[in-house]
Order: structure tokens, then sequence, then C-alpha cells
């Protein structure tokens, strides 16, 4: 049985991670934002660093908190970690030893040595391998969600439908070494590596509350099922903190304009996406001869080829700074996922502002949402485009629009998720500190 979560007051916190904090144009860079706003707010931001394993001699932008750069490891690091410690002991998963090196954890050390923390918060396993050889401290693994499971629900969707998955690897290939990364893009290797994948890092996740003081994950699903297997009372859920919105009043007008919000470099975006655009076109357009779908979020700066046959009813914009511009005036966001794990950042985007939400059952996986949300949930292509039609009934949309702000206000607001975090990472509200005081 794992530790307790912790108790005692946390007064300062480093957060070690492979992700660049900022700037936030992709849903992992908003989640760790929101934790680093939050952590910056109950500890202030003099009491906050983060250890960033990443490149050097790069320009970023000016932070709150203090943040220290260790330089990744490089092709010929990366070989070697490959080599050994995927074939010999620890037997780590690929995504791990993609980011091991012993120059690394040197860098690590030092710098966890001299800031001398309340409190680690090692961001995803591919970072928390690191703990494991360090001194330990109170520490928690903010795990996000469980990458076996997508690894699992990947596979599925291969077997179900080969022809249309394309290459799954998406960030997971960026991490290998360049040979390496083309080798594993062909159909007949990244399945067996998926596959592996999959078998090794959920022995990971299953090992992870032993190393750590709290195991934190995004979707409750996820977070009971590591919980009974790994047989932990330690593992936490934690919904993403997102800034609430600066936007004013929906301005829908019955224009028939939909939003697709995602990276496109994440697998289950680019083939939710393409499924749509493959399968959907008929149903939709029969529904609705005017339909027009805007496709918002990084890598979505060219047109997919599955997009061809839809012509002028579909755009693309790339990434966009202000989202109120493009989802104040949209009829729903469309979210037709089929595969996936953790929770779904671009639905709590959408409920924020009170936009509607058309989506697929993994589309708005991890958040329990239907109707009484504001979410209309469809299968098939045929349902989908029934939803995406109800929409456009000015006062069915007015309805669905109060019931997305109400849930946001009620359930994802940034003031109801910060309580689960301050409970997990023992975190006090300085109002409370200088009352107490």
């Amino acid at each position: 049985m794992a530790a307790a979560p912790i108790s005692a007051a946390t007064t300062s916190a480093v957060l070690i991670t492979a992700s660049e904090p900022e700037p936030r144009s992709f849903g992992k860079q908003v989640v760790i934002g929101g934790l680093l706003d939050h952590l910056c707010a109950r500890l202030g931001p003099d009491r906050v660093d983060v250890v960033l394993i990443g490149r050097t001699g790069v320009d970023r932008p000016s932070t709150p908190y203090r943040l220290h750069v260790v330089p990744k490891p490089g092709s010929v690091d990366q070989a070697a970690a490959l080599l050994r410690r995927v074939v010999l002991a620890p037997r780590s998963s690929l995504q791990e030893a993609a980011l091991w090196s012993p120059r690394v954890l040197a860098g690590i050390r030092a710098l966890l040595d001299r800031l001398q923390p309340d409190l680690e918060i090692w961001d995803t396993m591919r970072t928390g391998q690191y703990a494991r050889e360090l001194p330990r401290r109170k520490r928690v693994l903010y795990a996000d969600d469980l990458f076996s499971r997508r690894y699992a629900s990947m596979l599925e969707r291969m077997r179900l439908d080969p022809s249309r998955m394309g290459n799954p690897l998406g960030e997971f290939g960026k991490m290998l070494p360049g040979p390496a990364a083309r080798i594993a893009a062909r159909p007949a290797v990244y399945g067996p590596l998926l596959r592996f994948e999959q078998r090794r890092t959920a022995r990971a996740e299953l090992a992870a509350p032993r190393d750590f003081d709290a195991t934190l994950l995004v979707n409750a699903e996820e977070a009971a099922d590591l919980a009974r297997r790994a047989d932990s009372d330690s593992i936490r859920t934690v919904l993403p903190i997102l800034r609430e919105p600066a936007a004013g009043e929906r301005r829908f007008d019955g224009t028939p304009q939909f939003i697709f919000l995602g990276s496109l470099d994440f697998p289950p975006n680019r083939d939710g996406l393409a499924w749509f655009l493959q399968h959907c076109r008929g149903p939709v357009m029969a529904a609705i001869p005017d339909f027009r779908l805007l496709v918002v979020g990084r890598g979505s700066a060219e047109q997919l080829p599955e997009a061809r046959p839809w012509g002028d009813h579909v755009r693309v914009a790339g990434w966009v700074d202000d989202l109120d511009e493009v989802m104040l005036e949209a009829a729903a966001l469309i979210s037709p996922l089929r595969l996936g794990s953790g929770t779904k950042i671009k639905v709590l985007e959408a409920l924020a502002r009170g936009l509607p939400v058309v989506a697929t059952p993994y589309g708005v996986l991890g958040l329990n949402v239907g109707r009484a949300d504001g979410c209309l949930i469809a299968e098939s292509p045929e349902q989908l485009a029934a939803a995406l039609a109800e929409t456009l009934d000015q006062a069915t949309n007015r309805e669905l629009a109060d019931a997305a702000k109400a849930s946001w206000r009620a359930r994802f607001a940034p003031a109801v998720a910060a309580a689960a975090y301050d409970d997990a990472l023992g975190l006090v509200p300085r109002s409370a500190r200088r009352a107490a005081g």
C-alpha cells in the first residue's frame, strides 16, 4: 500500500517537466500552465520553480516563476539509453528511454539540491523515472492520463480499421532519434511498437504509487482503475485548471458555422477529424446544406486530404490566439474522437464559453457530460448530423449554451478544480495562512 496523500502544508514547489510550459498553444501546455498559475497563486511566484528538460539557447517568454533548463539528451544519449534501458534493467518503455541521460540526472540532482523544495511535482513517468534515482523527498507524479489506455485504444482502432489510422505515434514518435523515428513511422513497425509500449507503460503506471506520495490523473475512471490494480489509496483525480475566458456574450445568429479544436499532431485528434470528414459528409450535407467547419489548432494550417470533397465547406485556421473570437459566433464545437485517454481540454474550453458541444463518447472522455451540460453525444454519422442540425435552432442553442455555462461554473471552473489540487498537493490559500498567522 502506498503512502497516504500529502497532508503537511507546502511552502515551495518545483515542477520537473520535459514539455515547454509556455506559450500555451496546445492542451499539454494549457494543463501545465494552469497548474503553475495555481502554484504561484498559493505559494507566491518566488516559491515556484520549473526544471525543464529542453533545448538550450532558445528565447522563451518571461514567466512569474523561475525557470531552469537542463539540456535534453542528444541523439547519442538517446541511442545508448534505448539500447541499454529497454533491453536491460530497468526494462523501461521507449518513451522513458528516449528521455534518459546520466547528464540530465546529474543536472536535475544539482538543481534540487540547491532549491530544496518542500514538494517535487514530476510531470508524467517520462520525467518521473529520474525521481527513483534521487533522495526521497515529498513528491507527486502528475501522470496526466494513463498512456497504456491511450495505446490500447489506438491498437483497438487499428484492429477495427487499419486503413484509416495513419501513423499513430504522433508526439511519441518525435521523441525518438531521427533514424528510429523514420523506421517507427512504417505501418509494419508501429503496430508492434505500440503493443510493446502499452505493456511497458502499464507496468510503469502500476509501480508509480510505490515511488510517489500521490499520483494525479485527470480521468476519474482511470484513477479508480489504477487505485484498484495498484492497491493504493494515493491515486487522486484532478481536473485541469483552465483560465476563465474573457468572453463576452455569444453572438450566434443561426449561421451553421462549427468548430473543430485540437492539435492535429495528436493522433486521436487527427484520426477523429479524418473519420468525420471521410464518413459524415453525406448525412451532414443532407441535413445542413450550407454547413461550415473551421479547423483550429496546431498542425492544422494545411487542409487534410479527407477535406477535399467538402470544398469550401471546410476551412483551416491553424493556431488562433483568441479562441473567444472563433467560439462566440459558432453554433457548436465538434469533437468526433474515436480513441484516446484522459480528458478533453477542447470540451472544457467550449463549456467555459457557453458553446454547445456535439461529440462522440470518446470526444467527451473523462468528463461525464450530456445534454444537461450542453453536450449532445452521438456515435454514427447520421446521429452526429442530426445533433449538429439540432444546434442550429436558436432556442435549442440558447438552452444548450446556458447548460454549458452552468456546468462549467458548477463542475469545472478554476475555483472548483483548485480545491482538488489544494488537497492533493498540501496547498493552503495565502489568505488562510495570513489569518492563521
